[in-house]
């Protein structure tokens, strides 16, 4: 029999074969949520987003185009260097970053609109900024206080900084791709030369470029957005990036030059335009997404001196619920993350609190943990506040359970974690059984 004997070969019956393409761009919208609810995406930001006013590189060339008395429209640094007799000579062109040192210490951006909803998604920890201003910093740190660390590039290979592991990616994070404000000449991108060398030194440089983080970037999803960079310059950035010459994120755009749109097509980039609609589908697409699913809903109860805190893999859900739903039935307080993330609180804080006010730190452990031993997962910051916790106290504080078969060495669990006797069970079935033993250690 002819298993092709169904198969129409008339083309011209694909005349009637309806392409949606709206149906293609909502998958990609799928796929892209789905990266930012597993914290998969990391956002890279440019200076075109960042203030109401506009472009803050371009607010400062304006200002210093009306200081030096140019005449004519500057558009870059390198112009306005060349273009003002003060600065063109040569002794004097590195003074550029003194004054804009000077003006950004007695200066404060307004950030804009745009780019706090973005930093608010508190998915995004890990933020890269390609603007040498403190905007994105700022920002951040209003979101996550102290718990923000700021790394930055400064093509000084004694001074460049670098990430640990991939964990580090779930840190809240502000790091500078092109140097920061504040440093020294040449330590930050100003002119159209900076820009060459650094890119340089990113691809080129073994000894200075921060290996770690172009390694673990590889395997992350990429949210390019305020950065219009021409064609060769964007393409000189995202190799920087994507070393690997993967491809994978979304970049929003005003504009883009028509090779650059098809070289992040060919690479497997989902394009939207205008910047401002895409940052509002993807905010409601994620509001959607968590009306949902409950475990990536955040709900309005902080949760203080509870009893027992619950730390699980987001894929130990059913089992984490569970026994949380037993504990409190138990007339036990319980911090589970499902009930007691406030609504536009700041994420980590939120987790600290709660593991520093809690009584007791119940992980779970299963062979999910062993499969997730590569990726950035919150739980493992838990491990280390609450490991930190217990050595403050002088009594048992850590109460792992964890299911039958599970290896403690291979899922590379801390020490301190392994020293305490944990409590093994079978399966979800088990959880009477586990909150009862849970109850009876707690006393």
């Amino acid at each position: 029999m002819n298993n092709n004997s169904t198969i129409n070969t008339d083309f011209e019956s694909f005349e009637d074969y309806d392409i949606s393409f709206e149906e293609i761009e909502s998958n990609e919208w799928n796929l892209f949520i789905d990266q930012i609810i597993q914290e998969n995406v990391i956002p890279v930001i440019g200076p075109e987003i960042m203030c109401e006013k506009g472009n803050p590189h371009r607010m400062l060339i304006n200002f210093f185009t009306k200081k030096f008395e140019i005449k004519k429209k500057i558009y870059s640094f390198s112009e306005l260097i060349n273009d003002s007799k003060y600065l063109a000579e040569n002794r004097k062109k590195d003074y550029i970053y003194s004054f804009i040192n000077k003006l950004l210490s007695q200066t404060r951006f307004q950030p804009s609109t745009l780019l706090k909803e973005i930093l608010s998604i508190r998915q995004f920890r890990f933020v890269i900024t390609t603007s040498f201003t403190p905007i994105v910093e700022n920002v951040m740190r209003e979101i996550w206080g102290d718990e923000l660390r700021v790394m930055r590039f400064n093509n000084n290979p004694r001074e460049n900084q670098d990430i640990i592991s991939d964990l580090d990616l779930s840190k809240p994070t502000v790091y500078y791709m092109f140097g920061r404000a504040g440093d020294s000449a040449h330590r930050y991108v100003v002119t159209d030369t900076d820009m060459l060398n650094f890119c340089s030194s990113w691809i080129v440089d073994t000894n200075g470029r921060p290996k770690n983080l172009i390694n673990s970037l590889k395997d992350k999803y990429l949210l390019i957005i305020g950065n219009s960079y021409s064609d060769w310059l964007f393409r000189f950035i995202w190799y920087s990036l994507r070393k690997s010459g993967s491809g994978n994120g979304l970049y929003a755009y005003e504009t883009v030059e028509d090779e650059l749109s098809r070289f992040l097509q060919r690479n497997q980039t989902f394009l939207q335009h205008p910047t401002s609609q895409a940052v509002e589908i993807m905010r409601t697409k994620l509001e959607e997404r968590r009306a949902k699913d409950p475990y990536v809903t955040k709900f309005d109860k902080v949760e203080e001196n509870a009893d027992i805190f619950i730390s699980y893999s987001r894929a130990d859900s059913a089992i984490a619920e569970k026994l949380y739903a037993l504990l409190t039935e138990k007339g036990k307080k319980v911090w589970y993350d499902r009930n007691d993330i406030s609504k536009g609180g700041i994420f980590m804080n939120e987790i600290r609190h709660g593991i520093r006010t809690a009584k007791y730190f119940v992980p779970i452990l299963t062979e999910n943990i062993m499969q997730e031993i590569n990726e950035p997962h919150v739980y493992r910051i838990e491990w280390e506040e609450a490991i930190q916790v217990a050595t403050s106290l002088g009594r048992n504080y850590l109460l792992p359970i964890y299911r039958n078969g599970f290896d403690f060495y291979r899922a590379r669990i801390p020490d301190k974690l392994r020293q305490h006797n944990a409590i093994m069970f079978n399966g979800i079935d088990d959880m009477e059984n586990i909150a009862n033993q849970i109850i009876e250690a707690i006393g």
